[in-house]
């Protein structure tokens, strides 16, 4: 009888032993493919833009923009009160509504105009630097390299030529 306590035992902790060696094993393999991040961080090819310091409130390009949003505005309000002079309270509705929707239209494409230039000075500083990805710079956490200032630069290269 002792001598089948003291197996059990044994198989116990030659369980209990071979199950440390696994779990060990597992975590050692873990760590090694995980690699480390601090070494693998300046040779990254992810480059990262501030998108809030590449147009800057007093850029030409914004202060373009807005010119040209508000030239629109007024544009189409001098034709809203042309129109709707001898309309009914229904027909000025319906007016007013479809001017809205033209607003939102020119007010996307002004703003796609500025993306453009935005993703086009990205994608020139990025091929310059073989970078493979850029991302919003609010999105990272850590790693990157930061394009910001070169992609502002590039802007201000393309509004003098």
């Amino acid at each position: 009888m002792m001598s089948e306590m003291s197996s059990k035992k044994n198989v116990k902790i030659f369980s209990a032993a071979v199950a440390v060696i696994f779990i060990l094993s597992v975590a050692g393999i873990a760590v090694m493919q995980m690699g480390n991040p601090v070494n693998a961080a300046p040779s990254s090819t992810i480059g990262v833009v501030d998108m809030s310091k590449v147009y800057t409130p007093d850029s030409a390009d914004l202060l373009n923009a807005q010119k040209e949003m508000q030239t629109a505005s007024s544009d189409m309000q001098k034709k809203f009160e042309e129109q709707s002079a001898n309309m009914s309270d229904q027909e000025k509705s319906q007016l007013y509504q479809s001017m809205q929707s033209e607003m939102a239209k020119k007010q996307e494409e002004i703003q796609k105009g500025l993306k453009d230039k935005v993703d086009s000075a990205v994608n020139s500083v990025a091929s310059t630097k073989s970078l493979s990805l850029v991302v919003d710079k609010r999105v990272v956490l850590y790693g990157g390299t930061d394009i910001t200032d070169q992609v502002a630069k590039k802007l201000s290269e393309s509004k003098s030529n």
